[in-house]
């Protein structure tokens, strides 16, 4: 249910930019989710069905939806070093210790929308 809600807020954002775009037809959506986010720690069919039940009725209908999992950085106290994770239990490639992730950036963010003209 968290998706669609997204998913709607996502809609709104993607017809306010087209509304400011004379030309073009919209083709695809391209959205940077973070890759500590539990909205990749499910199968993305969720999100892409709640896109595309969210889209109905709209600019983006029948699009397709992109997304692209953005590394998040975290510090391993034990050997002193920065790596980048890619899941949010992860742990030091190098020693096996816990990890502490930095900051944390938005969960979704609209990286591109694809017109074609």
């Amino acid at each position: 249910m968290h998706e669609f809600h997204l998913m709607t807020h996502v809609i709104k954002v993607v017809e306010t930019k087209l509304g400011e775009t004379l030309d073009g037809k919209l083709s695809a959506v391209r959205l940077k989710v973070s890759a500590l986010s539990h909205l990749l720690t499910h199968d993305q069919s969720a999100l892409q069905t709640a896109f595309m039940l969210a889209a109905r009725g709209t600019k983006a209908e029948g699009v397709t939806l992109e997304i692209i999992s953005v590394l998040c950085d975290a510090w391993c106290p034990q050997c002193r070093r920065g790596i980048s994770v890619t899941q949010s239990l992860e742990a030091c490639s190098v020693c096996g210790g816990l990890l502490v992730v930095g900051s944390i950036e938005p969960e979704v963010v609209i990286h591109e929308l694809v017109v074609k003209e």
